[in-house]
């Protein structure tokens, strides 16, 4: 257990200075934020955890039924694939 623990805490230290993604939280100590994670204003950020939501709806179903208020599930599959994608370090 001691040893899996080292080999984390080195793996984490490491990640801190290889990886450019996260960046250290301004408000709690050893919490990280991502850095290139931007939203254009609180309706992007809204609507983007809109389709996060609706997306997992989607894909907890397992038939062809889309709920009445998914209006558009394509659209919400693009904007979670968009947001997967800033969240990967390059």
């Amino acid at each position: 257990m001691k040893k899996e623990k080292k080999k984390l805490k080195k793996l984490i230290k490491s990640a801190k200075y290889k990886l450019e993604t996260l960046q250290p939280s301004d408000i709690q100590k050893d919490k990280f934020k991502a850095k290139y994670l931007q939203f254009e204003g609180y309706l992007d950020l809204f609507t983007i955890i809109a389709a996060l939501i609706n997306v997992s709806i989607l894909a907890t179903q397992g038939d062809s039924y889309c709920p009445p208020h998914i209006k558009d599930h394509g659209m919400d599959i693009r904007k979670t694939l968009e947001l997967a994608n800033k969240l990967l370090p390059f």
